[in-house]
């Protein structure tokens, strides 16, 4: 039986994603220098969370939106706060465990321009 049988806890680095692999520094929280040098174009926030707001044409539409986010999440094991209103759709950033924003939050921040 293997240890995920027996439900030995994973360890971080059992789950680490690829793109965080070998980069030791992706989850320790930024400075507030560093992250205004990497904070992506439209977003907005401190060295506690980032955040950035949608407005779409349809309560539908930012449904869809927030789902490919969170198929995107998932699939680096790296998940936002989801806020859906009305037509608006608000997606927040921060490494809970780390007590920051890190470099992976700003990464992934980033990546969501394409899902739009």
């Amino acid at each position: 039986m293997t240890e995920a049988e027996q439900g030995t806890p994973a360890t971080k680095a059992d789950t680490a994603s690829p793109s965080t692999a070998g980069a030791p520094d992706a989850r320790a929280v930024l400075s507030a220098e560093q992250l205004r040098t990497r904070m992506p174009s439209g977003w907005q926030g401190d060295t506690a969370a980032i955040w950035r707001e949608w407005t779409f044409d349809t309560y539908l539409d930012g449904v869809q939106f927030a789902e490919r986010v969170a198929q995107q999440a998932e699939s680096v094991q790296h998940h936002p706060d989801l806020l859906i209103t009305f037509r608006r759709v608000r997606v927040t950033y921060s490494t809970h465990d780390a007590g920051g924003v890190t470099a992976l939050d700003v990464s992934e921040a980033a990546s969501i321009r394409e899902l739009r």
